[in-house]
């Protein structure tokens, strides 16, 4: 007994790629990890692990691993990165730091501090 994802096209199932990766943030289509892997562009073998370990959401029918679009989503917010500031900015605030604490504090509080007239 063969399953409909064999029996599929290379055709067939390349415009299902395509309809699901539109479809990513309308409707509700579940996808086999092949699939899955291909519209989040990364490999089969590291969402398989990911659902099975570490806590990447998905369904299960069976022994069938199946995802959805919304579980896409959620894995690749996962396992988004935000950015590090570059080695140059880190040097530069550094650098601003020990020119404020050189000249004695920030020049503008020094800018306002009143003093009384001499008398």
């Amino acid at each position: 007994m063969t399953s409909p994802e064999t029996s599929r096209t290379r055709a067939e199932r390349e415009a299902m790629i395509e309809a699901a990766t539109e479809a990513l943030e309308r409707g509700e289509v579940m996808l086999v990890p092949e699939d899955a892997a291909r519209v989040l562009r990364c490999g089969e073998r590291w969402l398989r692990e990911g659902a099975n370990h570490r806590g990447f959401p998905h369904h299960r029918f069976g022994k069938y691993l199946r995802f959805s679009l919304q579980d896409c989503r959620e894995i690749r917010e996962m396992n988004r990165e935000r950015a590090r500031p570059s080695e140059l900015a880190k040097a530069r605030r550094r650098q601003a730091a020990a020119t404020r604490k050189s000249t004695g504090g920030d020049p503008v509080a020094a800018a306002n501090v009143r003093l009384k007239p001499v008398a």
